[in-house]
């Protein structure tokens, strides 16, 4: 098992490790130092009873109001059982989990004053396999969902372990662990700043590299079985319109196809081929731009520090607390919506690639790859499936960066609504790769209507992957179970693993 050790910079491919693959998360020597150093001016400002946001004042307009020295801890418990209102289905264990690893990282930043002892619960409960049930609904972009959080860590709430879903209590105790009492400022630290945001778009970022490369893959596999030409492909074309992305995706397609007997075959056989097909790069290209533009903003996100206030040293030896706007999530919410409509564009193209492979007035294949020309339906109705996804798509599209709605008496008079826009980039991913594994198994289908099914090598090792899961169909029969296991194949980053075993590694 992995391990991923805070204390330099965090990557989202440690946030996946641990999200999603289950690796385990320790603490360097550096991150327990900083902690504790912020800390004990947290406890002195604490005793001297200045006016300090979250620490010895109320949250949000009750900012007023002065919590006295005795009450404080009280408040902290006070503060999650208020923030604790998210509603609907909860949110995948991995988003969870991922949330769990952004505090580690915003928290432990040195800046919020968060004892070393809470951060040691969240990294104990993420080792140990301890899961707050978070409902899904109710954030603008920040607090509720995170309260749920919360509510586990001080033995209350619900949460899943080993397969069952318990009290928080009970959790935490089959697993060893107590749960914390909250210190002064710590409560406000656990609600407040990006942690769902950049939990959401750090793992629809990474589904979004997988997916971008996997439909230059597709599109590959798509363009042979269709008779179609490299030329637009060409790296002189490529070469006076220098967009890095483009490049790439042109040599990973011309690299996919080297010496594919069946463009041999039919050299020469279209003058050009439709947009879809030649204008690839002018579209992958931009979308893979996209995902690169979220991926460096993230990253910052992911090692940034996002409370309010946060602690800064002063020279005498002492130090301050600075309140200001951290918490805010414009940077991954906008980056959410951007990554939004680029994966609707990615999958608007693999769409019209199905048309043309499923439509026996350009493809010059049987009508919906149905090889017996028989009552048989073919694979018409995937077209549909992969249409109703692509509408889906559309309408996640629509920015949530810019509603707005006023809260907390006018004190909180934006809110940035990122929440929302890193949920729809996460959910966009779950559906664009359904359509991507469309397109994979009409290809299949399309390559076995020929007699003579001589291809290139690396449409050869994604054929074979694909017949490892999907069986060649002369019949009709259910779909839904190989779109599943396609779409898992894909996630897994499996046909960019096999593709890439087989001809080098995939440009991005």
């Amino acid at each position: 098992m992995n391990t991923v050790t805070l204390g330099g910079t965090a990557t989202i491919n440690d946030l996946v490790s641990v999200a999603r693959f289950g690796a385990k998360v320790a603490f360097s020597k550096e991150y327990e130092e900083r902690v504790n150093h912020c800390r004990a001016h947290v406890d002195r400002f604490s005793h001297e009873g200045k006016a300090i946001y979250g620490l010895t004042t109320g949250l949000g307009d009750n900012w007023k109001k002065f919590i006295p020295e005795k009450d404080r801890e009280t408040i902290q418990r006070n503060n999650i059982y208020a923030h604790t209102c998210a509603v609907g289905e909860p949110i995948a264990e991995e988003c969870t989990r991922a949330m769990m690893f952004v505090m580690l990282c915003h928290f432990g930043s040195g800046h919020t004053g968060i004892r070393l002892e809470t951060l040691v619960l969240i990294r104990d409960m993420l080792n140990a396999g301890i899961s707050p049930i978070v409902p899904g609904h109710g954030s603008v972009g920040y607090l509720t969902l995170e309260g749920h959080i919360g509510m586990v860590m001080i033995g209350e709430g619900k949460a899943t372990y080993q397969g069952e879903t318990l009290d928080g209590a009970e959790a935490l105790e089959r697993a060893d662990l107590k749960p914390v009492v909250l210190s002064s400022k710590e409560g406000l630290i656990l609600l407040s700043g990006t942690t769902s945001v950049t939990a959401f778009a750090s793992l629809a970022i990474y589904d979004a590299q997988t997916l971008s490369l996997t439909a230059d893959i597709a599109g590959s596999f798509t363009l042979e079985v269709l008779k179609g030409t490299l030329m637009a492909m060409d790296e002189r074309l490529m070469a006076v319109r220098p967009h890095p992305d483009q490049i790439n995706t042109a040599a990973n397609i011309r690299a996919i196809l080297k010496d594919s007997p069946m463009l041999e075959r039919y050299r020469g056989h279209r003058v050009q081929d439709a947009l879809s097909i030649r204008c690839m790069p002018q579209l992958h290209g931009p979308v893979k731009k996209a995902v690169k533009d979220a991926q460096a903003t993230l990253a910052i996100e992911l090692n940034s520090s996002v409370d309010n206030p946060l602690i800064f040293d002063e020279e005498d030896g002492g130090a301050v607390a600075l309140m200001g706007c951290n918490a805010d999530g414009t940077y991954a919410g906008m980056a959410s919506d951007n990554l939004c409509i680029a994966i609707t564009d990615l999958c608007k193209m693999s769409n019209s690639r199905i048309d043309r492979l499923l439509n026996s007035l350009v493809s010059e294949l049987p009508a919906f790859l149905n090889k017996n020309a028989d009552f048989n339906n073919g694979l018409m109705m995937i077209q549909y499936a992969s249409a109703g996804l692509q509408g889906e798509l559309r309408i996640l599209a629509h920015p949530a960066v810019v509603d707005n709605l006023t809260t907390c008496a006018n004190q909180e008079d934006y809110v940035n609504m990122g929440y929302n826009a890193a949920k729809k980039a996460y959910d966009s991913m779950h559906l664009a790769k359904y359509i991507l594994a469309a397109e994979l198994i009409c290809d299949g289908q399309a390559l076995d209507c020929y007699d003579d099914k001589r291809c290139a090598k690396g449409t050869q090792a994604i054929y074979d992957l694909l017949r490892s899961k999907v069986p060649e169909m002369d019949n009709d029969m259910p779909l839904t179970p190989y779109l599943e296991a396609v779409a898992r194949q894909i996630i897994h980053r499996d046909y960019i693993r096999t593709v890439e075993a087989c001809i080098g590694e995939l440009k991005y």
